[in-house]
């Protein structure tokens, strides 16, 4: 895995009870084509098997494992890069989600090309629990693109898919994940495009595992809320109330679906009632009086 042919690429994979599907994620990692890279797995507090899968794999596998209690995503991240990456590029896995075999070279090469610019994502496919790729999502990799994206992704217009890549100078730069901040990629994808371009690959790189699980509304709730805080701070952007409606308007489609969460809906609906044009806000009002489970 390590040769000095190519700068190192620093690998974090941060797991949390994800024993399904961990080993499919480091075994696809290390199988990467790029020639020089260092895997990072950090167990942050799993309370199912994860763990022990993991000691299992340390025994095959070269790469790096802490285990370590719950602290959260950011705050695993943040103590990666400054205690663990010693790569000049940095990328992240979820531990429920697996590369393309050629992720890291395609990516290298153009950062390599583009020197200018310190991030840069591509397409991905959606998968659901079993891996199985689900068609009618890839119409999401159409509207993708690279350039000046912070207008875009401010108002949800662009949402990168996660299989970001880094070059790892730019956090020194422009400092790390807030702890707080749930949502970590919003708030860094944010950070990154107030300064600079982000580049795009016009090509597959990942296999995203979508949420299918009965704990989504709890987390739609706290990415939300966790967007919110990302968006106060830049308040003072033109876009600022846009953007803040369309996390309203999001939360009012996705909560007026079910029963439990009317009075959820509602209040979300209130902050964006001069939506009643919106194609998604009249759906929301069908689902409200319609929908009951």
């Amino acid at each position: 895995m390590y040769t000095t042919k190519k700068p190192l690429i620093s690998v974090v994979i941060p797991c949390y009870n994800h024993e399904k599907y961990v080993a499919l994620c480091i075994e696809n990692v290390l199988n990467q084509t790029y020639s020089n890279f260092e895997v990072i797995v950090i167990d942050d507090g799993s309370r199912d098997k994860s763990p022990e899968i993991l000691k299992e794999l340390k025994k095959i596998y070269d790469f790096t494992l802490i285990l370590q209690e719950n602290i959260g995503l950011p705050a695993t991240l943040n103590k990666a890069l400054k205690e663990f990456v010693k790569g000049e590029f940095f990328s992240i896995c979820a531990s429920d989600d697996f590369w393309c075999l050629n992720k890291l070279e395609l990516q290298f090469n153009f950062m390599k090309k583009n020197t200018n610019i310190p991030m840069c994502y591509g397409k991905t496919h959606y998968i659901d629990e079993n891996s199985i790729v689900i068609k009618s999502f890839d119409k999401k990799n159409n509207i993708l693109k690279g350039g000046g994206l912070f207008n875009d992704i401010f108002t949800f217009k662009i949402h990168p898919p996660v299989n970001y890549f880094f070059k790892t100078s730019i956090f020194n730069e422009i400092g790390y994940f807030d702890e707080n901040i749930f949502a970590e990629d919003y708030y860094m994808n944010l950070k990154i495009a107030s300064k600079y371009e982000i580049g795009f690959i016009d090509e597959y790189l990942s296999y995203y595992r979508v949420d299918t699980s009965f704990d989504k509304i709890n987390r739609v709730a706290k990415v939300s809320a966790s967007h919110l805080m990302s968006i106060e701070l830049y308040k003072d952007h033109p876009l600022y109330g846009k953007a803040k409606a369309m996390v309203y308007l999001s939360n009012f489609r996705v909560f007026s679906g079910f029963t439990r969460h009317k009075n959820l809906a509602i209040k979300n609906a209130v902050n964006v009632i001069g939506s009643f044009y919106n194609k998604n806000f009249v759906i929301s009002c069908f689902k409200m009086i319609v929908i009951w489970r």
